[in-house]
């Protein structure tokens, strides 16, 4: 159509040309017609660029922000040349997916999908936005005053600065990220490190290959609880631009962080007042399950300073045996009060019904974790461990499945180990409570044989901690403690 009407545009010029100087010899008629259909060629093409380049990307660019407005984000408006207008369409459809990019990340948060589970979304998804071959994250712990690497994730590196690496807060720069709650951007990581020689982490990364960092505050209402790190292997990757983006992913990651937590803790907060309610059958378990708990915690913080369990415990792994460890007798529900309540020794017979009670436990909690989506199904996986493997011992003589040495899984050797000091040092209906000098020396008694040696030499390590715990939710009949804080 457009070059029927530049044809007829010509001919009725070309004509009126003519025409208008017919009286003019014929040189000077031909040099005026050719300059004029010249001048009209090259208005018609300008006009036609104007329209191609400017006025029709202009127009599709209008329709799809309308669009977009309207609620649908998958837009993107195809390129042709290189110019100002196709600049601004590549910086559109840029701006398309990453809006796609976050309103999928934020119908992940909302799903219920895991935080582990969205953390590896955002790892894999936003590198067509950001330069990053590494995420990290580690998280604030207020009350002891340190910063603990919870997770992270490399394109296929070894990961030296690994989950469980902390410090405390006053020793890194990232006091100043936490206290200031604003992003930090290391450009050359090397150049760093010789300023700062002391800085361990920094020396970590260095050995992962990286070159230079990007790290934010993960806020939830405004309150820090933890950063969140992007890191390339290239020097000088980030401006200040980036930040703008990242701050939307860091505060989501935050409430995907913070929400699992609560949907952990509510959930075994529910589990763990049943288990409550049937331990009160019981008189003499008294605060029985508040104890393991702690002592459990204690033993694996402390264990995971052993070089050989600090990329296993990680902060996640710790708020599970938190979660899980009061729960390890669960499956006593199931055992009749004629034998769980029975002031003497069992017998053979009984005992073999009492053992029963780790299979109930781990079959109730692994009928929990079957009924939640894939995402969530490891959320009960420590529990179905403790719970089912937390009387097997470390030389293979415990039950219910004989297993011996790293086949335990560590939660329940951690446990065990928690479980059977509590027992030692409480009264129940066929013994009375021993001393903590009698409790201790069976404990270290058992070292190789029925605990695991590791967990053992941790447990001891922290027996201040232990100490203090015991002290703090003493039953009501331990009232006479010696001057040391044993119990007489």
């Amino acid at each position: 159509m457009m070059t029927i009407i530049f044809g007829v545009m010509l001919l009725i010029i070309f004509t009126g040309a003519y025409l208008s100087v017919r009286d003019i010899i014929f040189p000077v008629k031909f040099i005026a017609v050719f300059v004029s259909i010249e001048c009209i060629l090259i208005i018609a093409f300008l006009l036609f660029l104007l329209i191609k380049n400017i006025i029709v990307p202009i127009d599709k660019i209008s329709i799809a922000m309308k669009e977009m407005a309207q609620g649908d984000l998958y837009k993107q408006i195809p390129i042709s040349g290189e110019n100002e207008i196709a600049s601004m369409v590549k910086d559109f459809n840029l701006l398309s997916r990453k809006l796609v990019s976050i309103n999928e990340l934020i119908e992940k948060i909302n799903s219920g999908e895991s935080f582990e589970h969205t953390f590896e979304y955002v790892f894999d998804s936003f590198k067509q936005f950001i330069p990053y071959n590494r995420m990290g994250m580690a998280v604030l712990d207020e009350e002891r005053a340190i910063i603990r690497a919870e997770i992270a994730r490399s394109d296929g590196v070894t990961i030296h600065l690994a989950s469980g690496y902390s410090l405390p807060l006053s020793k890194t720069s990232l006091k100043k990220v936490i206290e200031s709650g604003q992003p930090r951007i290391i450009n050359d990581l090397e150049d760093y490190y010789r300023r700062n020689p002391g800085s361990e982490s920094t020396k970590l990364i260095l050995q992962e290959g990286i070159k230079s960092s990007l790290t934010l505050p993960l806020k939830v209402n405004e309150t820090v609880i933890g950063v969140l790190f992007f890191s390339s292997i290239h020097k000088n990757a980030y401006e200040h631009y980036h930040v703008t983006f990242l701050k939307h992913i860091a505060n989501h990651l935050a409430l995907s962080f913070e929400k699992g937590i609560l949907v952990g803790n509510l959930v075994a907060g529910s589990i763990t007042a049943i288990v409550k309610l049937a331990e009160s059958r019981d008189a003499d378990t008294g605060r029985h399950i508040e104890r393991v708990r702690n002592y459990s915690v204690a033993i694996a913080r402390q264990l995971a300073s052993n070089p050989k369990y600090k990329p296993v415990i990680t902060e996640r792994y710790i708020r599970e045996i938190y979660n899980f460890s009061p729960i390890h007798d669960i499956g006593k529900v199931g055992i009749a009060d004629s034998i769980l309540l029975k002031p003497e020794r069992l017998t053979e017979e009984e005992f073999e019904i009492m053992k029963t009670h780790t299979l109930i436990g781990a079959q109730v909690l692994e009928e929990l974790r079957q009924s939640l989506k894939d995402s969530w199904k490891s959320f009960f996986l420590t529990g179905v461990e403790i719970a089912l493997f937390h009387h097997e011992k470390y030389n293979g003589k415990g039950y219910p499945y004989g297993l011996k040495g790293d086949a335990i899984p560590l939660s329940a050797r951690i446990v065990t180990v928690a479980d059977v000091f509590d027992a030692l040092t409480s009264k129940r209906p066929y013994k009375p409570a021993f001393s903590l000098r009698q409790s201790f020396a069976i404990i270290k008694q058992q070292r190789g044989e029925s605990f695991d040696p590791d967990v053992v030499d941790a447990f001891f390590d922290c027996k201040d901690e232990i100490l203090r715990i015991y002290r703090e939710l003493l039953d009501d009949y331990v009232d006479e403690l010696d001057e040391r804080g044993f119990a007489l």
